[in-house]
């Protein structure tokens, strides 16, 4: 029963956020595609490129569940996430994150499917989906800030957004780590800054927050090195191939046009970390310091609604609740 109210919640906030972002995304595009001349572009949707498009964006989702699976099994030692539940979980995640104000919004999702599938509790869900976020956030904003410089002054804002979030996110990360190596004991443990009357009111959620800092350390200390470096390198592998998925668009196929998509891709990703819905305008911008309006074009759509029809999909198909009804509508 518990599990029924919390569906009804998720599809009403997943239906209705996903209509308002979908609505504002889809304005912006139209708005940049009339602005830089390139809506005829949208036309050009109709040809190969697409599905080869779609089907680099595809690996790129693959190897990411690759990466989630990786994760998992080497935390969660003795459960195992299969690759196709992996990549489920994924792409719902990739959904939550596509109709959020910010690129970086699909922990929720996956966390709570994640727990749902592999029995894991919530807090140790959500502490390991933050933890592979982490990768994604250092990967991208490191790489968005050194290929920001190429471009300056067009790309300073860029450069901000990404160096802001590459220290704040490696800060977090490290004081939640040593929150949760060095446990304060106790009925009353919230710091001591925390005026008299709001203790009693302040602990029940600093517990939460301790028990939540306490699985994301052992997470981080549970994973050997060796892991931790395949885990930054199929990071770096999946969002390059995502970057390389421009690549149809532009019908050259050499070094410099690899080169070229790619740090476009990671330039978008950096700056889409601004709280905009879907990445809205963020992503245009970040693509347009690298390439042509009418492949800016092209791309956003693909590699956006990619992401909303892969996730309605994997909901479709992934959620109980959602797979019995629709079996119930087809019989």
């Amino acid at each position: 029963m518990i599990y029924v109210g919390i569906d009804m919640q998720v599809e009403r906030k997943l239906g209705g956020g996903l209509i308002i972002t979908l609505i504002v995304v889809t304005l912006v595009i139209l708005a940049y595609s009339v602005i830089t001349s390139s809506l005829s572009s949208l036309l050009e949707l109709y040809s190969m490129d697409t599905p080869v498009s779609l089907l680099v964006i595809t690996l790129g989702w693959i190897i990411s569940a690759l990466r989630l699976k990786l994760l998992f099994e080497s935390s969660m030692k003795g459960i195992t996430l299969p690759l196709i539940d992996s990549l489920a979980i994924r792409l719902i995640g990739g959904l939550t994150a596509n109709i959020t104000p910010s690129s970086i919004g699909g922990e929720p999702g996956r966390a709570y499917y994640l727990s749902r599938r592999t029995g894991v509790d919530t807090v140790k869900s959500y502490a390991l989906v933050i933890y592979e976020v982490y990768y994604d956030v250092l990967a991208v904003n490191i790489i968005g800030a050194f290929l920001s410089v190429k471009y300056l002054p067009l790309s300073t804002p860029v450069l901000l957004v990404s160096l802001f979030m590459s220290f704040s996110w490696l800060s977090i990360s490290l004081k939640i780590v040593r929150a949760g190596r060095n446990m304060p004991s106790g009925p009353d443990a919230a710091p001591r800054w925390i005026p008299g009357f709001m203790r009693k009111h302040f602990n029940k959620l600093y517990a939460m927050y301790l028990d939540f800092a306490s699985s994301y350390s052992e997470m981080a200390s549970r994973i050997s090195l060796g892991k931790k470096a395949l885990l930054w390198l199929l990071t770096i592998l999946y969002h390059t191939i995502w970057g390389i998925a421009a690549l149809p668009f532009i019908h050259v196929f050499n070094v410099d046009a690899v080169v070229k998509v790619v740090e476009a891709y990671f330039i978008m990703q950096s700056f889409s970390s601004l709280p905009t819905p879907g990445g809205s305008g963020a992503a245009e911008y970040g693509l347009s310091i690298v390439l042509d309006p009418s492949i800016v074009v092209k791309y956003r759509v693909v590699y956006y609604y990619y992401g909303i029809v892969a996730g309605l999909i994997s909901l479709i198909i992934y959620d109980n609740k959602l797979r019995r009804w629709v079996s119930w509508v087809l019989h």
